[in-house]
C-alpha cells in the first residue's frame, strides 16, 4: 500500500512541478478601576499591558445640593507619552464616553470639552488630551432628595489610549456624595475652575467671515481687544470639513487675523449638492485660555469669494506655524501595475501551485480515491474530471461575484474574507468532522440508505460525478487560507478592474487549480501512473482521516481567535451532535438498527448551536495586548509605524491571519526563528503584526494600497520611510538577507549563496 501511495504522489508532484515550470518559462485593555472617589489602573493589567491612564470620579464641592449647581467630573491622568482623544478625534481614534449609574431621577449632563492639542504623526492628525484633563459634568439632584444622606455615584468610562500603540480601556469608577443644605469647595475645586475656563465659548459673531475658492477657505476676524495673536488654529467638530494633511496657516496683524484652511473632499461635494455640511469648529488662539490665549466655538457661514494664497508655493510655512518634518511611512502612489494578460498568467500559475499548498491537501485525498476507483472506467473517469473542474470554476465564479459585489457596496474585504466570519469557520469544522467520520467508515456518503450485506460494505462506495463536483467546491473553500506565489499580485490587480476582468482572473486561478486533475482524467498515458484499485484503498482511506482531523483541529484554533470561550464551546457541542447524528445514520446504513429520535435530537441541537453563532451572541475576542511581547512584536497601526520611523528605526510589518496557513508556515520557519529574532534585535527593527483574522477595514485598505487582496504581505521600511514588499513564501536565510539589505548591510557570502540556491 505504501509503495502504491508513494508512486501516486510522486506522479502528481511531477505533473504539478512540470506544469509550473512550463508556465514560468512561458511567462519569463488595560482597565483603570476606581474605588471611592479615585481609581488607579493596574500597572500591568491584562497580562503585561502598560499602565496608560488613571481614571477618577471627582466632585467640585464637598456635598451636593438639590436643584443647585453641582459639578462633578471624570479626571483622566495620562502616563507620560500617552494620550486620549477630544470630542472629535481627527484622523483616527475615538472620544471617551461615560455611562452613568446614578440614584433615581438624578442626571448628569456634560458641560463641555476642554481645548485639545494637535498631535501630528506623519500624515495623521489627531486632536488629543495628555497630562491631566478633567471632563466636567453638571449633576442635577432633584427636589425631595433627603438631606443628610450619602449617595453612591458610579460611572463606566470607555476610552482609547495611544502612544506607539493604541489600547482600548474601560474604567468603572465611583464616589460617595453626601447631600447637604450647603457645601464647601473640595480639593478639586481649583481644577474645575481652570477646566471651565478652558472650555471654548460658543459664539455667533457677525465679525467672523469666511470665504471659499476652489478648495481654499479663509476665515477673517479682528484680533481680540487689539492684541496681536502669535498662533491661531482651527479644530473642526465633525468629519469631512478640513483636509488635515494641510496645516492651517494664519496671517496675523493688529487689524485682522486671516486663517487659511484646505477644504476636505466631502465638504466640497456637499457644496455641489446645494446642501453644505455645517462648518462648525473651534478657533484657538495662542494655545487657548490655559496659555493666556482664547478659544471660541462657532458655526461659519462660508460664501464664495477670492482666496489668494498668502504664501508662494515654494515657500515653507511661517516658523510660528511650522512643524519639523519627520520621515514617515511612504505608500505607493498606486498599486503595482500589470497587464491583464500578465494577471491572467499569474492567476493560472498561482492556481497550479495551490495544489501543492498544505491547506488543499485534505481535500486531495478524496480526489485521489475518486481517480483510482474510476481508473477502470475511462468514460466515468473523464466525467469525474469535468465535474471536478466545473465545481472549482463555479465556486471561483461565486467567490469572485461575492467579492466584487461586497466591495462595490463599500465593504473592505479581500481573498479569504469568508474565513473572517466565525459561522463560516464553524461550518467548515463540522464539515471536516463529517469527512473524518466518513473516512473512518462510521457512515458513507451514498444515496442508498441500506448497505446491510457484507459485499456492499466491502466494496468502496463511489460518490459519482456529483461527488467530484462538490469536491471541487470544497477545494476552493479550503484553498482560501493559502496564498501561492504569483497569486497575490494577480488578485490584487483583479479587484481594481471591472467585474468582467475580475471574473476572468478568478476563473484563470480556478482553471490552474483544476488542470492537473483534468489532465489525469483525459490523457490515457497518465492512467498508467495510477496504482491498481485494491484493498490498499480502504487502508489509505482510513489514513487520510489524519489530515482531516488535523484540518478540523486547526480550524478550532482559528475559531478560538474569533469568538469567546462560550462560542467555542457551542461549536464543540455542535461537533458532538453531528458525530451522534452521523453515527446513527451509519448504523442505519449498515443495517444495525434505527435511531430516529437520536437523529432528530442531534439535528436540532446542531441547528440550534449554529443559529446561536450566526446571531452573533458570542462577540469576537479583541486582543489589544502586544502580539508577542516575548520577541517584541506589537499590534500594527499606521501611527505606530510612523512613530518608529520618526525615531530612526527600520520597520518590519507582518500582515497575517490565524486562518492563513501560508502565514503560519512563514512565521514558524522564517519570521519568528531564533536566528531571525537575533538579527531583528541586532539591527534595531521595530516589529509590527497586522492581524486580519477578524475583518479590519484599516488592514484591508493597507493591503489594497500595496496591490494585495489578502494575506500574507510582508513589508520592510527603511528609516526614510520607503517600503519594500517581500515574497509571499519566505525562508529564514532570505528573510535575514532582506533585513540586512534594508539597512544597507551586505549579507555574508554564505547567506547570498543560500538565498540564490534553487
Amino acid at each position: 500500500m505504501f509503495k502504491a501511495v508513494m508512486k501516486l504522489f510522486r506522479s502528481l508532484t511531477t505533473l504539478l512541478l512540470g506544469l509550473t515550470t512550463a508556465a514560468s518559462v512561458a511567462l519569463a485593555a488595560p482597565t483603570g478601576l476606581g474605588a471611592g472617589s479615585a481609581g488607579t489602573g493596574s500597572p500591568f493589567a491584562g497580562g503585561g499591558q502598560p499602565k496608560t491612564v488613571t481614571v477618577q470620579l471627582v466632585s467640585r464641592q464637598t456635598a451636593g445640593i438639590p436643584r443647585a449647581t453641582n459639578d462633578i467630573g471624570i479626571l483622566l491622568k495620562h502616563e507620560p507619552g500617552w494620550h486620549t482623544y477630544w470630542q472629535f478625534s481627527g484622523d483616527s481614534g475615538f472620544a471617551p464616553s461615560v455611562e452613568w449609574k446614578l440614584p433615581r431621577r438624578w442626571t448628569a449632563e456634560q458641560i463641555g470639552w476642554p481645548t485639545p492639542q494637535k498631535h501630528k504623526l506623519g500624515p495623521i492628525t489627531n486632536f488629543v488630551y495628555s497630562g491631566e484633563v478633567l471632563l466636567p459634568f453638571n449633576l442635577d439632584i432633584p427636589w425631595g432628595t433627603p438631606y443628610g444622606g450619602t449617595y453612591t455615584l458610579r460611572a463606566k468610562v470607555d476610552y482609547l489610549a495611544c502612544k506607539e500603540v493604541c489600547i482600548p480601556g474601560t474604567a468603572e469608577v465611583s464616589m460617595k456624595l453626601p447631600v447637604e443644605v450647603a457645601a464647601k469647595p473640595g480639593p478639586f475645586a481649583g481644577k474645575f475652575e481652570k477646566t471651565l475656563k478652558s472650555i471654548p465659548e460658543k459664539v455667533v459673531s457677525e465679525h467672523i467671515s469666511a470665504q471659499i475658492e476652489d478648495d481654499r477657505i479663509r476665515i477673517d476676524f479682528a484680533p481680540l481687544a487689539g492684541k496681536i495673536e502669535k498662533k491661531v488654529e482651527f479644530f473642526p467638530l465633525t468629519e469631512g470639513l478640513v483636509d488635515f494633511k494641510e496645516l492651517d496657516r494664519a496671517v496675523l496683524s493688529k487689524d485682522q487675523v486671516s486663517l487659511y484652511l484646505k477644504a476636505a473632499p466631502e465638504y466640497l461635494e456637499s457644496l455641489k449638492t446645494g446642501n453644505p455640511l455645517p462648518f462648525t469648529g473651534v478657533i484657538v488662539a495662542d494655545g487657548g485660555p490655559d496659555n493666556e490665549g482664547w478659544a471660541i466655538e462657532t458655526t461659519l457661514d462660508i460664501k464664495p469669494g477670492e482666496v489668494p494664497l498668502p504664501w508662494a508655493p515654494e515657500e515653507k510655512p511661517d516658523s510660528a506655524q511650522a512643524e519639523p518634518a519627520t520621515p514617515t511611512a511612504q505608500l505607493p502612489d498606486a498599486p503595482p501595475s500589470m497587464s491583464t494578460a500578465t494577471a491572467l498568467s499569474f492567476a493560472f500559475l498561482g492556481g497550479l501551485i495551490l495544489n501543492l499548498m498544505p491547506c488543499v491537501f485534505p481535500v486531495l485525498s478524496l480526489k485521489i480515491l475518486q481517480l483510482v476507483d474510476g481508473s477502470r472506467r475511462k468514460g466515468a473517469l473523464a466525467l469525474h474530471g469535468f465535474a471536478f473542474t466545473g465545481g472549482v470554476l463555479l465556486s471561483m465564479a461565486a467567490l469572485a461575484g461575492a467579492l466584487v459585489i461586497l466591495r462595490s457596496l463599500g465593504w473592505a474585504i479581500g481573498w479569504g474574507f469568508q474565513l473572517q466570519q466565525p459561522w463560516v469557520v464553524a461550518t467548515l469544522i463540522l464539515l471536516f468532522s463529517a469527512l473524518t467520520l466518513n473516512l473512518l467508515g462510521v457512515f458513507e456518503f451514498t444515496a442508498a440508505s441500506h448497505l446491510a450485506d457484507s459485499r456492499a460494505v466491502r466494496k468502496l462506495p463511489s460518490t459519482g460525478p456529483l461527488g467530484s463536483f462538490f469536491t471541487g467546491v470544497l477545494a476552493v473553500v479550503v484553498a482560501s487560507p493559502c496564498t501561492a506565489p504569483f497569486m497575490g499580485a494577480a488578485l490584487g490587480y483583479a479587484v481594481l478592474q471591472d467585474s468582467a476582468v475580475s471574473m476572468l482572473i478568478f476563473l484563470a486561478l480556478g482553471f490552474g487549480m483544476a488542470l492537473p486533475w483534468l489532465i489525469l482524467t483525459l490523457v490515457p498515458a497518465w492512467m498508467k501512473l495510477l496504482p491498481r484499485p485494491g484493498a490498499w484503498m480502504l487502508t489509505f482511506k482510513r489514513v487520510m482521516a489524519i489530515p482531516m482531523v488535523a484540518a478540523a483541529l486547526w480550524l478550532i484554533w482559528v475559531l478560538s481567535r474569533q469568538v469567546t470561550l462560550y462560542g467555542l464551546l457551542t461549536v464543540l457541542f455542535a461537533m458532538g451532535s453531528v458525530t451522534g447524528l452521523l453515527w446513527a445514520v451509519g448504523r442505519e446504513q449498515y443495517g444495525r438498527g434505527r435511531s430516529q429520535v437520536l437523529k432528530g435530537v442531534c439535528a436540532l441541537v446542531t441547528v440550534g448551536c449554529m443559529v446561536l453563532l450566526c446571531l452573533g451572541n458570542f462577540d469576537r475576542r479583541i486582543d489589544t495586548e502586544a502580539v508577542m511581547a516575548s520577541d517584541q512584536w506589537q499590534p500594527w497601526s499606521e501611527e505606530a509605524v510612523n512613530s518608529a520611523i520618526a525615531r530612526g528605526q527600520p520597520v518590519v510589518v507582518d500582515f497575517t491571519a490565524a486562518w492563513c496557513v501560508t502565514c503560519q508556515f512563514n512565521k514558524a520557519t522564517a519570521l519568528r526563528t531564533e536566528a531571525a529574532t537575533t538579527e531583528l534585535t541586532r539591527l534595531n527593527y521595530a516589529r509590527f503584526e497586522a492581524d486580519w483574522t477578524n475583518r479590519d477595514s484599516n488592514i484591508t485598505e493597507m493591503l489594497n494600497k500595496f496591490g494585495r487582496t489578502g494575506v500574507p504581505l510582508y513589508l520592510l521600511y527603511k528609516i526614510d520611510g520607503t517600503a519594500t514588499v517581500l515574497p509571499e513564501l519566505l525562508t529564514e536565510s532570505s528573510f535575514i538577507a532582506a533585513l540586512k539589505e534594508n539597512v544597507g548591510e551586505k549579507p555574508a557570502k554564505n547567506e547570498e549563496t543560500k538565498k540564490d540556491a534553487p
